[in-house]
């Protein structure tokens, strides 16, 4: 009896570690970035753009070389207007877009050429 219970207590004991506490900043991950008002309004904007551009891409039905002048047109604007955006801000709009845009080969294609993921990569600083 003696045995068992001595057996019980040896294995409850002082085996494990506890995890550690984690602070905000490191369970958050990266701080976001300060916008300015120009740039909460220029990001308002292109998403507007976003959901016009999925609009004018849905007559296609198979991917095309070239989409409607107007999409190309509207996706010029919007490749004009991100590039004062934050890198993490700028690419997730570009993502968005990529979407939007998927059966326009051409509109495809400049908007992967001018995603920052090599700058994330290379360690640019994601407010500059």
């Amino acid at each position: 009896m003696a045995l068992a219970a001595t057996v019980a207590l040896a294995a409850g004991c002082g085996g494990g570690s506890r995890p550690r506490a984690t602070t905000r900043a490191s369970a958050a991950g990266a701080p976001k970035c300060a916008l300015s008002a120009k740039q909460r309004r220029v990001i308002r904007r292109t998403k507007r753009m976003i959901v016009r551009m999925h609009r004018l891409e849905q007559p296609l039905k198979t991917v095309h070389e070239s989409g409607p002048m107007k999409l190309e047109l509207l996706l010029n604007r919007f490749l004009l207007s991100i590039g004062a955006l934050p890198v993490d801000d700028r690419a997730l709009l570009i993502r968005k877009a990529k979407a939007a845009v998927g059966l326009c080969r051409d509109c495809f294609d400049a908007l992967e050429a001018l995603e920052p993921a090599v700058q994330t990569r290379l360690g640019e600083s994601p407010c500059t």
